[in-house]
């Protein structure tokens, strides 16, 4: 006999609460997400740090992007910046076009260089928003 979802939710649960970092990483998007469960903010920021601590790039980006937008968390500049930092150091084009973002945000003169630097390796990893910010700042 098949389990049913919430079986298999449980057992999901109690793997990520054992330690598992991938579970955790796939619990937290369905629960930002709500996405075969009932969205739970709180869950999932428990869940996406769990998994952002062990390395995950994704739940790192996700989570930066909750405490960008205050979404299920206090807002935190600092913190969103340095999650995203960390999802741009594995390849994540979004991320690395975010952290422009921030660093533009905070100090736009100061951060300028540093922030067309990152806004280049999004634009080179395909990210094509990236293009856009780059061109209205060398305009």
């Amino acid at each position: 006999m098949e389990p049913t979802m919430e079986e298999k939710l449980k057992v999901c649960i109690q793997l990520c609460e054992e330690g598992d970092p991938e579970m955790c990483a796939f619990l937290g998007k369905e629960f930002y997400y709500g996405m075969n469960v009932p969205q739970d903010l709180g869950r999932a920021l428990r869940y996406l740090t769990t998994a952002s601590e062990h390395g995950d790039a994704i739940s790192q980006f996700t989570l930066g992007f909750m405490y960008w937008s205050g979404r299920g968390t206090e807002p935190d500049l600092d913190e969103a910046l340095r999650l995203f930092l960390l999802a741009a150091d594995q390849g994540i084009p979004e991320a690395m076009y975010n952290v422009a973002k921030i660093l533009l945000a905070k100090d736009f003169e100061k951060n300028r260089d540093e922030a067309i630097r990152w806004l280049k390796r999004s634009a080179n990893a395909g990210y094509s928003t990236a293009y856009d910010m780059l061109s209205d700042l060398d305009g």
